[in-house]
Parts: C-alpha cells; structure tokens; sequence
C-alpha cells in the first residue's frame, strides 16, 4: 500500500496543502469519465483501497499526455517512463505494489466490460511495462479527481464511502480533508449510528440526518445529532410510524445550516409556531407530506434562497389560503419547483371571502415544474397572482366537482413561451381502476396534463370536456388525438353527445386514434350516426380515422363516412399505424 507517514513528509503536505483543490481538467474530464462507465473503486478487508487498473490506464492514456497523435499504448508507456523517472528519487518511498499487475482472466473481463476491442490485449502488455509504477506516483491533482469521481454516488453512499479512504494511508487522509467543499463531505446519522462517539471522532463536517419507515429503535442518537443545530445540514423522515412528537420538542431552535427538510409522516402532527425558531435561511428544499404547518408562511419568508418546494397531502387543518400562499412564494426568487397538493376537496376557499385578481402579480423568474391538487376554485386565486415566465411543466389534478372554471389558468399558462409553443399530439386516458381521466400533452422538455378524479365514465367525459372547452388556445395547434383507457370500463348508458362535447374543442385535429377496443365500443357509435352538417362541425380538419378493432374485410357505410366524402373534408378508416 501507499503509506508515507514520516514526519517530514507530514508537515510538509499539511502546510501546502490548500482548502480546496480546482479541477484542472476542465468538464470535459468529469464528462469522459461518466460516459465510460468506470468501475469504482474496492475496499479490501477495511484497511487498503485499490484504484481501479481501467481507471489508472485510462486517466494516463487520455488526460495526462500532450502527445495526442500516438496511439493509447504508446502514450501510455511515455507517460508510465515519464513518472516512473520522476519518482526515483523517493523510490524508497513507494511500496512494490504495482495497479497494473493483475491476472490475465480479470484484464480481459474488465476490458471487455469496458468495450475495448483490443483491450485485454493492450493491458496485458502494459502489465510488463514498469512494475514499479503505483497508485502513489499521482499526484494529489490526479487522486483528488479520482476521489471525486468515485464518491460521484448518492448522499447516503457518498457518506459510507468517504471513511474507507481516509483510512487507506495519511497521505489519502489529507487529500481527502483537504477538500470536504468538492468531494462534499458529511456524516450520516441513522437511529443505530453511535453519533455522540463519531462527533468526537471526525472533523466537524456537516451532519445528515435520515430516518426512514421502521428504522427508528434508538431516539437518543438522533437527538445527539439534533443537538448540533450548527452542523445539521439535511434531515430526512420518511415513514408512517415514526413518532415525531419528541424529535421536533428538539427541533425548536434555529438550524442555521440546514438546506434540505424532508418529513413525511402518518400520524397527525402539527408543527408549532417555534420550529426551527421561526427561520430556515439557508434552506433550498423543503418536503412536507401529511403534516399541517400553519405557520409555514413565516418559515417560507425567511427562506430566500429555496429551490424546491412539495406541500403534499395537505390536511384540511394544514389549510393556508391562495392569498397566503401567494404572498410567501413571491419572495422565493430561486424556486424552481412547486408542489401544492391537498388531500381532500375540502380544502377550499370561502366564496365569501374571496377577492377579485389583483392587478400586479408575483414574479417566480425561476420556476419550471407546478404542481397541483385539489380544488379548480384554489387554482384560480393562486395563479391569478403569480407570474412565472420560464415555466416547462404544469401537472394539474383536480378533485371531482360538477362545474370546472379555470379562467385564470390559461392566462397563467400563456405567459409562458415554453408552454403555448404548438403541441403536435395529444392524448386522453381514462383510467377505470384509478377512477380517473386524463390529458396530456407533451413534448421536448415540455409537460402540461390535467388528470380529475371521478368514477362514473360519463362524469369523466363530461368533467374533461369543460376543461377542454376552456383551453382553446392550445387545442387549436394539435393535428393528432390519441384515446386510450387502462383497466376494466364498466358498460353504462352514456349519451353520444358527451363524446361530441370532447372532440369538439380539437378543430385542428387530423388523426384520430382510438387505441383500445373498450373506448371504441363507446366513441365509434357517436361519430358513425353524424350526418350533414353535423359531420362537418365535429373535427372538421379530421382526414383519418383509426380503430384498434378495424378489419379491411369489412364494409363501414356509416353516414359519417358518406358525408364527409360528399364534403370536401373526406375521411380515410383504417386500423392503428404504430409510431415511434
């Protein structure tokens, strides 16, 4: 292994080592490195870790040579010849350990895996190059961005992973303490971690608090870390048996750090006035699901730098009105993704005490994804005082209700450019099991859908047609129309009218494809009776029509067909013409 532990050594790496080391390959390094896929690096019996031979040879052969018009073999011995002459003269230093030697079996499995066509051979003559070449001939630039790409993982791994280097040799340990910004070092707390022995033990890095559905056995280790509010960077619990009651009695304190809130629970739990003593100011993203907040307004003003925002499952003692809501986001400049979900129609404004439009609206110049559930009433008072220019997902889920008025919403959608650019298709799904319906559209880096819940087919028809019939100005662009259902439908007596309610906001529509046998045994009886100018007015741009149940032997004299051929809008029947 690599252990150069002499004092000389010591003080001399500790006095010029700095804080944070900069990449000096640029991205385009960082991005090689993920497109090849390395394997990460291994841990052998806790006390060595062993660089990978592809990652060493590759990082030699691609990075570290200005010779770039030789082929990979002889870079690689000019570069293998260029260290192993720079390091002679603390030869004595280097341990006989070579990354290059390895059995045959294993260099060809590594290169296959890695794609090279000639790879085994290549590294198996590079295995006779210079046996004494090792891990500890990089420089620390060069073990520093193979740290970085090997704690390239999730928190929760990075956090596992990191102890195992500083425990390889003290060289590798202040590389690695050296730079705890770039390699975004932390430690993770669980219900089982001995915390108050690994406080004292590793630097004062950030702490990470993750709890999750059934881990909670042991309080007491989380609280010892809840009582590090200066360190407390991300606190996550997700589960519905975890009792919250005693953790946030200690979470009533400012967390000056913190960054990221993460709590989803069960039971009922109504967080005080005094959480996190009333202020978050470094938070970027917060997770609330079945909790009530009702003081989260305040919390919300004082989290300028917030990115993320998911209020899911919102009980109706959780209510906060669209005013409130509005008035807390407007300041949250850098938000970009915002999430507000009820759980039961209940929640909704006070016709009583609802307000006309303000005339001034707040600016979200940040925000790209919105997220709604609940009532078309809280939609409206919400986005009629929001303005968010760069928006590229909207997802609407609207509870059931007999009469949809969303007068506001396209206006909030139009000021987008993203979203009123023409959409090419569009696509209807009833759901049977999930008693729902929904539309969406999509397209390059672009989502609008609305989904409403409701059993009844004829409810869903008839709910999805109101919609449809208010968002003109995006059904006028779309030339192909796609329905399809997913589970059982079960038979009702619908009027053929409901389905004539549907399709008749798409005017521009050209192809219109009937994906399932179900949705057709309901659709196909409302259009084949149309007749005169009626088969005119309802998708009067239509020129195909496609069944999932066509067959070519069949006659269709449907007065539909016979009206549109004596028009000048002819349609042509056939079966579905599967598309990439």
């Amino acid at each position: 292994m690599c252990d150069r532990d002499d004092e000389s050594y010591t003080k001399n790496r500790t006095e010029t080592r700095s804080k944070d080391m900069p990449n000096q390959h640029g991205p385009d390094y960082t991005t090689h490195l993920r497109r090849k896929q390395f394997l990460y690096p291994h841990v052998v019996e806790n006390t060595a870790l062993v660089i990978n031979n592809i990652t060493t040879f590759h990082y030699f052969s691609s990075h570290l040579s200005p010779h770039f018009s030789m082929n990979p073999l002889q870079r690689t011995r000019k570069l293998i010849s260029d260290v192993s002459s720079s390091s002679q003269s603390r030869s004595n230093d280097i341990p006989p350990y070579s990354p290059f030697n390895t059995s045959p079996s294993k260099i060809h499995k590594i290169g296959k895996r890695m794609g090279w066509s000639k790879g085994s051979r290549w590294i198996r003559r590079l295995c006779r190059i210079s046996p004494r070449v090792t891990i500890c001939s990089l420089p620390d630039e060069v073990l520093l961005d193979i740290f970085e790409f090997c704690l390239h993982d999730p928190v929760e791994r990075r956090a596992k992973a990191w102890p195992k280097l500083v425990h390889v040799c003290q060289r590798w340990r202040y590389i690695v303490f050296a730079s705890p910004l770039r390699l975004d070092l932390c430690l993770l707390c669980r219900d089982r971690t001995p915390v108050r022995e690994m406080l004292d033990i590793w630097p004062p890095l950030p702490i990470q608090i993750v709890i999750y559905d059934g881990d909670l056995q042991d309080e007491d280790n989380i609280i010892a870390a809840l009582e590090c509010p200066n360190r407390v960077r991300s606190i996550e619990f997700n589960g519905w048996t975890i009792p919250l009651e005693r953790l946030v009695t200690v979470m009533q304190e400012p967390f000056p750090g913190l960054e990221s809130l993460s709590l989803s629970i069960g039971n009922v739990l109504v967080l005080p006035n005094t959480f996190l003593g009333g202020s978050a100011p470094r938070l970027r993203s917060l997770h609330l699901t079945g909790i009530p907040f009702p003081t989260l307004p305040r919390l919300l003003l004082s989290s300028n730098d917030l990115v993320h925002l998911h209020l899911d499952r919102i009980p109706q003692n959780g209510y906060i009105s669209p005013e409130a809501m509005a008035t807390c986001v407007s300041a949250l400049i850098s938000l970009t993704e915002l999430s507000i979900c009820f759980i039961s129609p209940t929640s909704r404004p006070d016709p009583i005490t609802r307000h006309p439009p303000p005339l001034t609206r707040a600016v979200l110049p940040a925000l790209t994804n919105f997220v709604f559930q609940g009532v078309s009433g809280y939609l409206e008072d919400l986005v009629a005082q929001i303005y968010a220019p760069l928006l590229r997902a909207v997802r609407i889920r609207f509870f059931n209700q007999l009469v949809f008025s969303i007068q506001q919403l396209p206006r909030f959608i139009g000021h987008s450019p993203a979203l009123t650019m023409p959409y090419n298709s569009a696509n209807i799904s009833i759901h049977g099991n999930n008693n729902n319906v929904r539309m969406f559209f999509s397209a390059t880096h672009k989502t609008l859908s609305f989904t409403i819940c409701c059993r009844a087919v004829d409810w869903q028809v008839s709910s999805m047609a109101q919609i449809c019939n208010q968002l003109s100005f995006i059904l006028s662009s779309i030339d192909q129309l796609n329905i399809d259902n997913s589970g059982s439908i079960r038979q009702v007596d619908m009027d053929d009218t409901q389905w004539l309610e549907l399709l008749q906001p798409f005017t521009a529509v050209q192809t219109l494809r009937i994906l399932s046998h179900d949705i057709e045994s309901l659709i196909v009886p409302a259009l084949r009776g149309l007749s005169g100018e009626l088969a005119t007015q309802v998708l009067p741009a239509l020129e195909e029509l496609q069944l999932s149940g066509y067959q070519p032997s069949q006659r269709y004299n449907w007065p539909f067909i016979i009206a549109r051929q004596h028009s000048d809008h002819p349609v042509v029947l056939g079966g579905l013409k599967w598309q990439q």
